[in-house]
């Protein structure tokens, strides 16, 4: 029944049944590649809605500001002007936004915020953690206009744009870090356990138990992007339950097939 293992089956058998690696073995390196793609593409994709939910609940707060809070403004020949004679203060979970075109304040306006932005008629200040973390300087910029409806366009457009790109290029470049971390890492470390274990054993079937070995890593990821945790140095977490994965599928496969402890045939 195992020889006929698909993708499913893999999928639930890897979280816990270390009998069946045995049987991810004989697929080959070719299959735990595709088997890896398909577990990427599921988890990004879920964890690409909820980053998409979150893009888009922010757009829509900036466009709602834009449109019906910021004083009328144009952004022409590198100049900003706003049509108010005084300055425009706007706080938002705890970062600030200020725009001053008729020169009442200075950048020190923000010295009292963790985050923050300051705008006047020539450039814009980006301020983290009471660190200037950049400055533009209009003046570069004078080909471009703007003005609170062009904006609020872009801003919708942007809604639609970016999570198609989400959805299309982080699947992609998830799916090559995945396969960096088992090549350069994983696989090397399960070559390494196997020859201590002296189990004879090879680069690409090192590698072929790493991908089935990040299943659960991945999914630990995923629940957590989901829910907006953060936790420091996860990868470092990933990496050993992975290597523990491989450990815990090596001894059994030792254990279950001790008068040929040969991976490699």
């Amino acid at each position: 029944m195992k020889n006929k293992m698909g993708f499913r089956h893999k999928f639930v058998f890897s979280f816990f049944d270390f009998t069946a690696y045995k049987e991810f073995l004989a697929q080959g390196l070719g299959k735990s590649v595709l088997y890896i793609f398909l577990v990427t593409l599921i988890f990004s994709t879920l964890t690409n809605f909820k980053i998409i939910d979150t893009f888009n609940s922010q757009i829509s707060d900036i466009h709602e500001v834009v449109l019906n809070k910021v004083p009328s403004f144009e952004f022409k020949n590198g100049q900003l002007s706003m049509d108010s004679k005084e300055p425009f203060y706007y706080k938002h979970n705890g970062d600030m936004l200020i725009i001053d075109t008729v020169n009442k304040t200075d950048t020190s306006a923000l010295n009292q915020y963790n985050n923050g932005i300051y705008i006047n008629s020539s450039k814009l200040v980006y301020r983290q953690n009471y660190t200037t973390i950049y400055t533009v300087d209009f003046s570069e910029y004078s080909d471009i206009n703007l003005t609170n409806s062009s904006i609020a366009k872009i801003l919708l457009i942007l809604k639609v744009i970016l999570p198609v790109i989400l959805l299309i290029v982080n699947p992609i470049v998830s799916f090559l870090v995945n396969l960096a971390a088992v090549f350069i890492i994983i696989g090397p470390m399960s070559l390494l356990i196997s020859s201590i274990m002296s189990i004879k054993s090879n680069y690409t079937t090192a590698c072929t138990l790493g991908f089935y070995s990040i299943t659960l890593p991945l999914l630990l990821e995923a629940l957590i992007n989901i829910s907006g945790m953060e936790i420091d140095n996860f990868i470092v977490i990933f990496y050993i339950i992975s290597i523990i994965y491989c450990y815990l599928a090596l001894k059994e496969i030792k254990n279950t097939d001790k008068s040929n402890i040969n991976l490699t045939h």
